[in-house]
């Protein structure tokens, strides 16, 4: 395998029509030179994905619109960019492989496990997961020593954190490149061992779940969860503002599902949680085309004005 000052030429990404997977191509496009590919099953997926890069909230219109970027940089970006639903035609000559599709294992396993198939041997890949151990996804692997997780945020191409794990059997090497293009890209990445949800999904689910079960109980509103964080914490966005709008929502339920699985009953899914998600209430269907709406949505609440404060 390469060393850690070798750029990766050529990156695809997994799953990189939906919400995470096509940030983390505008991460990649924005940040290096690299050819990039986004492979989903669906033609209207890929679609979607790459409209999204092209006229999304956080896509590069809306950067050159914002100065960030001028419109031949962004033509330069495009160029570079392509979308497919031949898998094996999309991993071809791919260095480093992002696989970011639903958090369900045996999809995740198989989906790396077939794509391992179509790369070279010293190709990297990087699972994002939230809360997957790394060992567990690698385990129907040819290879599983070069699968490293990247656990990244929303948006992917903003935010700056990347949290990633390595399982005992992870080359070190593959870790060490995977740092090199996250920090040569702009992303910090922090360093974790393999566990299930590693340390940010854990800490992040047990305060949206406890407000999930506050709202349950009549304690208080999503309106007033919202508003109170917001004020009394500094957050910029209040618990059930980032479930509906960052359409975090299935991500955190299928999350809280493992960590339940795995860690025991301190991360029960909430009761509403699972009445929420069984009814189709994943989040602004804006970025979710096939969810009903989101949390305000679904409780029947008036969320505020972004003026009412």
């Amino acid at each position: 395998m390469a060393d850690a000052s070798t750029p990766f030429r050529c990156v695809a990404v997994l799953g990189g029509g939906g919400l995470m997977g096509h940030g983390i191509a505008l991460a990649c496009l924005q940040g290096s030179d690299a050819e990039v590919r986004i492979i989903s099953r669906r033609q209207e997926t890929v679609a979607h994905g790459l409209d999204l890069i092209k006229n999304g909230p956080f896509g590069l219109g809306r950067a050159v619109e914002r100065d960030k970027i001028t419109a031949e940089e962004a033509a330069g970006m495009w160029a570079r960019l392509s979308g497919t639903t031949d898998q094996a035609a999309g991993l071809d000559g791919a260095e480093l492989v992002f696989e970011s599709i639903p958090e369900v294992v045996s999809l995740k396993q198989d989906t790396l496990a077939d794509a391992e198939r179509h790369v070279a041997e010293d190709t990297v890949f990087a699972t994002n997961t939230s809360a997957i151990m790394i060992a567990e996804l690698g385990a129907r692997m040819a290879h599983p020593e070069r699968l490293v997780g990247t656990h990244w945020f929303y948006p992917s191409n903003v935010m700056p954190l990347v949290e990633v794990a390595r399982s005992d059997g992870t080359a070190p090497a593959a870790v060490e490149r995977t740092l090199a293009y996250l920090r040569a890209i702009g992303k910090k990445p922090v360093s974790v061992q393999d566990s299930p949800g590693f340390f940010m999904t854990r800490f992040i689910n047990t305060y949206i779940a406890e407000a999930i079960r506050l709202v349950e109980l009549g304690v208080a509103g999503p309106a007033e969860v919202d508003e109170m964080v917001k004020t009394g914490l500094g957050w910029p966005m209040g618990v059930f503002e980032l479930l509906d709008d960052a359409a975090a929502f299935d991500s955190f339920f299928h999350a809280q599902e493992y960590l339940e699985a795995t860690c025991g009953e301190r991360y029960a899914v909430p009761a509403l949680a699972r009445k929420a998600f069984e009814a189709g209430y994943l989040g602004t269907p804006k970025l979710k085309p096939d969810s009903k709406g989101g949390w305000y949505d679904f409780l029947g609440a008036k969320r505020p004005d972004k003026g009412e404060r």
